[in-house]
């Protein structure tokens, strides 16, 4: 039953009436819906890909014969499928213009959006402050310098440098705030 009214709309729509065009343009939505739903074509958007695809089921039935011995609908999903495929050829010949260091409208380049896990300006800041670090320890006396590195880069307690060194820990704790203010007047 389903057949015979789509042949009946199918005569109606080949001989101009355009009710019957929507009809079974409205038939055929959802399948346009989701062949437009598996299509990507650069610079087409969903809507774009349904029109595309309605517009090759109106094509469809201006072209097929009624006498002929496949189904309509199977008619109508090849010819959506061959559009689609068609677009997607003639786009990837398209040459595409954009590159990495074209501009966008703000004039910004589109490399410079890119996010990246590296900070040169950041490392080039720290790499610097290291060297000057470096510069400022090597003219402390050594025995302040003995100091800093026993407690910051070997994380040992100032308790262990006061028994090495035989002092109270209070003697150590004043030396190490006079080590750091030396360092400080080197670093500014």
């Amino acid at each position: 039953m389903e057949n015979l009214q789509l042949e009946i709309l199918l005569e109606r729509a080949q001989s101009g009436d355009k009710n019957a065009v929507e009809n079974i343009c409205s038939k055929f939505n959802g399948m346009v819906i989701n062949m437009a739903k598996c299509t990507y074509i650069k610079g087409y958007d969903m809507d774009d890909l349904i029109q595309e695809g309605r517009y090759s089921v109106i094509k469809a039935i201006g072209m097929y014969d009624i006498n002929s011995k496949y189904p309509f609908a199977a008619y109508v999903k090849s010819s959506v499928k061959k559009n689609f495929y068609n677009m997607i050829r003639t786009n990837i010949r398209k040459v595409s213009c954009c590159s990495l260091y074209s501009k966008n409208d703000e004039g910004c380049e589109f490399i410079n959006m890119i996010a990246s896990s590296e900070n040169i300006e950041e490392d080039l800041i720290k790499r610097k402050l290291m060297i000057k670090l470096k510069n400022s320890m090597d003219k402390l006396p050594e025995d302040k310098r003995n100091l800093i590195y026993w407690y910051y880069i070997e994380n040992k307690s100032l308790n262990e440098y006061a028994e090495k060194e035989g002092i109270s820990y209070r003697t150590a704790v004043y030396r190490k705030r006079k080590a750091l203010e030396s360092l400080k007047s080197f670093l500014v």
